[in-house]
């Protein structure tokens, strides 16, 4: 800490806290030391360099495997002895040690979790602050990727990070650090350490109350109040507070309260009415005045799944859900709030309702952003594949994943929790990757984790995501023909294919001398970089059977493509399928995380490709669907469509005028409108078409959807090949 800022912290500390002990936190961030502590059992003397707090060492530009020595200096006048000191860590990637003036503090062992240690008996008037920060390599042979022993999810392995999933590099550009804010918290003879909230819908929908769970340490026991207040946060209307009388322990416990909250605004999701959202703050007093305060935020909202695939209620209201997995980068401290909305901005335009956190917890500026916007949040618990099967990993996993939906659960976005991504259990594709691979492997790892989720009842929980609702024809095996059939699951978790981004982002990614391998042969040593970067030669041109071209652009244009051909013939097959049997459909992926070439649809620029834009139509909230019946059109031949009509919206669509027309080249060969009226939330087909053309031009099929004012709400095409 400079002089200033040392300066400031004093003046501050001095005013506050000696003058009339109220509450203050006063932030660490700024420029620390570090040295490596892979081989020390104790930091040395020299040899630290400097490194800015919050962030990843790998995105403060420093590459790193293993172990990191922290230091940090800051003052402050003394305290009175019923002062509270509490260090607060809001995310530290993986394992942390800390020490203040060569008192040990405390460990802690996740990522993604807000952790707080007692410093009060440590805390000096000069302090030096250090942290042993661990995020391991783990051993490629031995551990690594089946037995991992990090809960990291795809923070440590994935198709989209550097190396990729299964590749010798696949741990490159290790996420550690202390990435999210650290502060020192100071309060008087109690710290308010979390409070968790949960909507009480007993009363019905316009009678809600908000129950509090209030977790806090306190110096002594005695009787005290807890001041519950709720204010709106982005709307104007009622505010709510009640005086709650508790009795005070000595030691770390909790209090549970409820506040009712009658006729308060809902929180509704994007595209159905407005995110309303509440500050809620806690204050602790006792017959001496305020002892500590918290603020948090969140939104009252119901989520139902209702039994036999027949919907998901929102404040008793079906939705169907259109998602996208989304990771927003491996590297969480350079997500900002403005970033977050960037890429949330880019999903709401994609019509989208929804994204799936894959595979990992991310920022808490991304759940504040999507509370705000009202996108819904499928949240994984971060266990991607394969882990250790002890049950003391078992243990840990249910430990974290308690503190995950205690921690993000006032989100009101987050709607879901869902569980283990393709355990390997429910993975037979990995038998033959692996010698070791068993039938039974993490079964119980899967199980207790979900048990873990479902004691939060506010939400849905998906207990595990499983590769049956990873629909992946047309990539890994079958065609893009295979997703127009009849869907096994109501939860469609998975679907996709890669693309290539415009030649300017790739030319970022992909040295000049390596942009045309010679060959499309997987193995071609042209590839290697390639496939660093994420990129599936093998899956490209062999399982899709996409040409390369004669050049750059034209791949480009090829893979592009392809990729808006096949999500936009899955996003319209399981959307004409709404609840017979699918419920929820999140397309695979929406964002590429880094330099890489892989499902995105929006490359690591945030650049859209052709897949965005197929996206964006498929899901149209009104929706002129054209289900391709003939698979291949013949000249001379006839060949069909069915049009269908789908509003998933909760307005019916009255008199709305429906046109269709078949071309081929400046030839009509088909065309037709009616009058009908769409029924609020529903999907039915409409009509089947048949043309026969001639010659071997394609055939463009365009539908569109007018509402009575004849202001188009739904507008699609389709282009068929012929052949002789």
């Amino acid at each position: 800490m400079n002089a200033r800022n040392c300066a400031l912290l004093f003046a501050l500390l001095t005013t506050h806290t000696v003058a009339n002990s109220a509450p203050v936190s006063w932030s660490l961030a700024g420029e620390w030391q570090v040295q490596d502590a892979n081989n020390s059992a104790h930091p040395a003397a020299s040899g630290w360099r400097p490194l800015h707090v919050p962030a990843n060492w790998y995105s403060a530009g420093y590459d790193h495997q293993g172990a990191l020595w922290y230091k940090h200096a800051f003052s402050l006048p003394v305290q009175p002895p019923d002062v509270m000191s509490t260090l607060v860590f809001d995310g530290v990637d993986y394992l942390a040690e800390v020490t203040l003036n060569g008192q040990q503090l405390g460990q802690h062992e996740g990522y993604f979790q807000r952790f707080s240690l007692d410093a009060s008996q440590a805390l000096q008037r000069h302090n030096r602050l250090v942290v042993r920060v661990d995020s391991p390599y783990e051993d490629p042979n031995k551990v690594w990727p089946l037995h991992k022993t990090l809960m990291k999810g795809i923070l440590n392995q994935h198709d989209t990070r550097p190396g990729g999933a299964w590749s010798p590099q696949g741990q490159d550009a290790n996420s550690g650090g202390i990435w999210a804010p650290v502060r020192l918290h100071l309060s008087r003879g109690a710290t308010l350490d979390e409070t968790i909230l949960r909507p009480d819908w007993s009363q019905g929908l316009t009678h809600p109350a908000l129950k509090a769970d209030i977790r806090y340490r306190a110096l002594g026991q005695g009787p005290a109040t807890v001041r519950l207040t709720a204010t709106p946060a982005n709307f104007s209307g009622n505010r709510f507070q009640a005086d709650f009388p508790v009795t005070l322990e000595s030691g770390a416990h909790s209090v549970q309260v409820t506040l009712p909250m009658p006729k308060a605004k809902l929180w509704w999701p994007v595209g159905t009415g407005k995110p309303h959202l509440y500050t809620i703050r806690v204050a602790l007093r006792d017959e001496n005045g305020l002892m500590d305060t918290a603020v948090t935020r969140t939104g009252l909202r119901k989520i139902v799944e209702q039994p036999d695939n027949k919907g998901w209620l929102i404040n008793d209201k079906r939705l169907f859900i259109k998602g996208s997995n989304y990771i927003g980068s491996p590297w969480l401290s350079t997500m900002t709030r403005e970033k977050y909305r960037r890429d949330l901005r880019l999903v709401e335009a994609m019509n989208a309702n929804a994204i799936r956190v894959h595979g990992h917890v991310a920022g808490r500026a991304l759940y504040d952003v999507a509370d705000e916007m009202g996108m819904m949040i499928w949240q994984d618990v971060p266990l991607q594949w394969g882990y250790n099967n002890s049950a003391a990993f078992t243990e840990n996993a249910v430990r974290q994943t308690r503190e995950m939906i205690e921690q993000f659960g006032n989100s009101p976005a987050i709607i879901v929790w869902g569980g283990h991504n393709e355990p390997p259990w429910n993975s037979p594709w990995m038998e033959k990757r692996f010698p070791d691979w068993n039938k039974n492997l993490n079964r119980e790892l899967t199980q207790k984790v979900a048990d873990t989720l479902s004691e939060d009842t506010s939400r849905i929980v998906h207990r595990f995501s499983a590769v049956e609702e990873h629909y992946w024809a047309g990539w890994y095996f079958g065609t893009v023909r295979d997703l127009l059939a009849p869907a096994k699951t109501g939860i469609i978790t998975e679907f996709g294919a890669q693309a290539l981004p415009r030649l300017s982002t790739l030319k970022t990614i992909i040295p000049a001398a390596s942009l045309w391998p010679k060959t499309t042969a997987a193995d071609d040593p042209g590839w290697t970089v390639w496939k660093y970067h994420n990129f599936q030669p093998f899956q490209t041109f062999k399982f899709a059977g996409i040409p390369r071209g004669k050049n750059i652009q034209a791949m480009i244009r090829n893979t592009q493509a392809y990729q808006s051909q096949l999500v936009a013939t899955a996003a319209e097959s399981y959307r004409r399928q709404r609840y017979q049997p699918v419920t929820a459909l999140f397309h695979f992926m929406f964002v590429e995380t880094w330099p890489s070439i892989n499902w995105g649809v929006v490359d690591y620029l945030r650049k859209p490709k052709a897949g965005f834009y197929a996206l964006k139509r498929a899901y149209q909230p009104v929706l002129p669907s054209i289900e391709p019946v003939t698979a291949q059109w013949q000249s001379g031949a006839a060949g069909s469509v069915r049009l269908w009509a789908i509003n998933d919206t909760w307005k019916p669509c009255r008199e709305c005028r429906l046109s269709w027309r078949i071309t081929q080249r400046d030839k009509v060969l088909a065309k037709g409108t009616t009058t009908m009226t769409i029924a609020a939330d529903s999907g039915a087909m409409v009509k089947t078409l048949t043309a026969t053309p001639e010659g071997q031009d394609d055939v463009s099929i365009r539908f569109t959807i007018e509402n009575s004012a004849g202001k188009i709400i739904g507008e699609n095409q389709r282009t068929e090949s012929v052949i002789r």
